[in-house]
C-alpha cells in the first residue's frame, strides 16, 4: 500500500492527512502533473497554438485531463479516511473537522487571488453586482458569470459541491460492504458519463455536465480507488499495479494517444467552441469518456499501491521538483492564466527582439515555448509566496 509514515510536524499541513490516516506521498506529484497539464493548455490557448494539428490536439487533451485528475485525487484522498474508519484502521473523521479543513485549504488563497486580480488587471465580475457568486463558488451555474472572475475557478465550484455531499455519502455507506459500495460508485460514475454524453448531444445544458452532476464520474473513480486500497491492504488485490507499474502507465499513454487521435478534427479552440454548439456523435463522446476513465485510473494506480516497490512511474512521481510543484499547485492553478494572458500581450515579442532572439518573432512554436517557461516560472514564484504567506498560516490551524 502506497503510504508514508512521517514524524509529527515533519509534513507540510498542505499535504498532511487527517490524524491517524496514512500519507500517500506520490499524490503530490500527481497534483503537479495535473497543474502542469492545465498550464500547457492555457499557454497554447493564448498563443493560438491549439490550432496546430496533433500538438494542439495533445495540449487540448492535457487541458481537459488536468481538472479531471484533480477531481479524482480529491475523491481518493478525501474519502479514504471514512473508508479506513469503517474498516477500523483510523478514527472516524468528523463532519465539522472535515468542513474546517476544507475551508482553510481553499478559501484564503482563492479569496486573496480573486481580490488582487480584481484590482489588477481588473478581472471582470468580482467587484460587480454578482460579486457574491464568485466569492461563494457559484459562478459555474450561470452563463453570464462562468468565464469571468478567475475562469479556472469553475472547478472549485465543483469541488465545493463535492465537499458538501461527501459526508452525506459516507453516512449512507457506513454499513456497506466493499463490493456493494463499489457497485454503487460504479453507478454514480456511469450516471455522470451519461450526462456528459447527453450534454455533448445537446440534450441537456453543458452547464449541467460541468457541474458535479456531470463531473461525478471522476470523483467516483477516485472514491472507488479509496475503497479498493483499503480492501487491498488485506486481500492483496491488484498485484499487477504493485509489481508492474510501468504497464499501468503504458496503458495510460495509449489512452492519451487515443484521446489525441479523437481530437484531431476539432480544429483547435474554434473547434472546441463549435463542439459546444452542435450535436456530437454518440460513439465518439462515449469513447472519449471511456478512454479518459481508463487513462485516469491507470495513471493513479502506481501512486495508490506499492510506493516502495520501485518502477519507473514511482521513481518519476518521487522526483522532488515535481512533488514541489504539486505542493504549491493550488497557487499555480489560481494565478497562471492571468499571468499567461499578461505575458502574451503584443509587447512580449518586442522584449525578445535582441540579436539571436528574433527567433521568437518568426516561429510561433518558439513564442509558445518562451511563454510557457515564463508563465510557469512566474506562476511558481507567486504560488510559493502565496503558499508561505497566505496558505500556511491558515493550514496550520486545520487540526487545532
Amino acid at each position: 500500500m502506497a503510504t508514508t509514515a512521517a514524524p509529527a510536524g515533519a509534513l507540510s499541513p498542505a499535504v498532511a492527512p487527517p490524524p491517524g490516516n496514512p500519507r500517500f506521498a506520490l499524490f503530490d506529484s500527481l497534483r503537479g502533473i495535473a497543474v502542469l497539464a492545465v498550464v500547457v493548455f492555457h499557454v497554447f490557448l493564448v498563443t493560438g497554438a491549439l490550432s496546430r494539428r496533433l500538438v494542439g490536439d495533445a495540449a487540448t487533451v492535457l487541458g481537459s485531463g488536468g481538472p479531471i485528475l484533480f477531481f479524482a485525487i480529491s475523491g481518493f484522498l478525501l474519502y479514504r479516511p471514512w473508508v479506513a474508519a469503517r474498516a477500523g484502521d483510523a478514527p472516524a473523521p468528523g463532519t465539522g473537522r472535515f468542513a474546517r479543513r476544507r475551508a482553510l485549504r481553499i478559501l484564503p488563497a482563492y479569496w486573496f487571488a480573486l481580490t488582487v486580480l480584481a484590482i489588477f488587471p481588473a478581472v471582470a465580475g468580482a467587484f460587480g453586482a454578482d460579486w457574491w457568486r464568485y466569492y461563494l463558488f457559484l459562478q459555474l451555474y450561470s452563463e453570464e458569470t462562468l468565464s469571468r472572475g478567475i475562469p479556472v475557478a469553475w472547478t472549485l465550484c465543483v469541488e465545493v459541491s463535492f465537499y458538501l455531499l461527501l459526508p452525506a455519502w459516507a453516512l449512507a455507506a457506513r454499513r456497506a460492504r466493499p463490493r456493494a459500495e463499489l457497485a454503487a460508485l460504479g453507478l454514480v460514475a456511469v450516471a455522470g458519463a451519461a450526462l456528459q454524453v447527453a450534454a455533448a448531444r445537446q440534450e441537456i445544458s453543458h452547464l449541467a455536465a460541468q457541474s458535479l452532476l456531470g463531473q461525478c464520474t471522476w470523483f467516483a473513480l477516485g472514491m472507488m480507488l479509496a475503497v479498493v486500497s483499503v480492501a487491498g491492504a488485506r486481500s492483496g488485490v491488484l498485484r499487477t499495479a504493485i509489481a508492474r507499474p510501468a504497464l499501468c502507465w503504458a496503458g495510460a499513454a495509449l489512452a492519451f494517444a487515443g484521446l489525441t487521435l479523437l481530437r484531431l478534427d476539432t480544429g483547435g479552440l474554434l473547434g472546441i467552441v463549435a463542439a459546444l454548439e452542435r450535436e456530437q456523435p454518440y460513439g465518439r463522446t462515449l469513447a472519449e469518456v471511456t478512454l479518459t476513465a481508463a487513462g485516469l485510473v491507470l495513471l493513479m494506480l502506481p501512486a495508490v499501491f506499492g510506493e516502495r516497490d520501485g518502477g519507473l512511474p514511482r521513481r518519476a512521481l518521487a522526483w522532488a521538483p515535481l512533488a514541489w510543484i504539486g505542493l504549491v499547485s493550488y497557487g499555480i492553478y489560481l494565478w497562471h492564466l492571468t499571468i499567461a494572458e499578461l505575458l502574451a500581450l503584443p509587447e512580449l515579442p518586442q522584449a525578445f527582439s535582441a540579436p539571436g532572439l528574433d527567433l521568437v518573432d518568426r516561429l510561433p512554436a518558439a513564442r509558445t515555448a518562451v511563454l510557457l517557461v515564463l508563465t510557469l516560472g512566474l506562476s511558481c514564484a507567486i504560488a510559493a509566496a502565496s503558499y508561505r504567506l497566505i496558505e500556511l498560516p491558515f493550514l496550520r490551524r486545520k487540526d487545532r
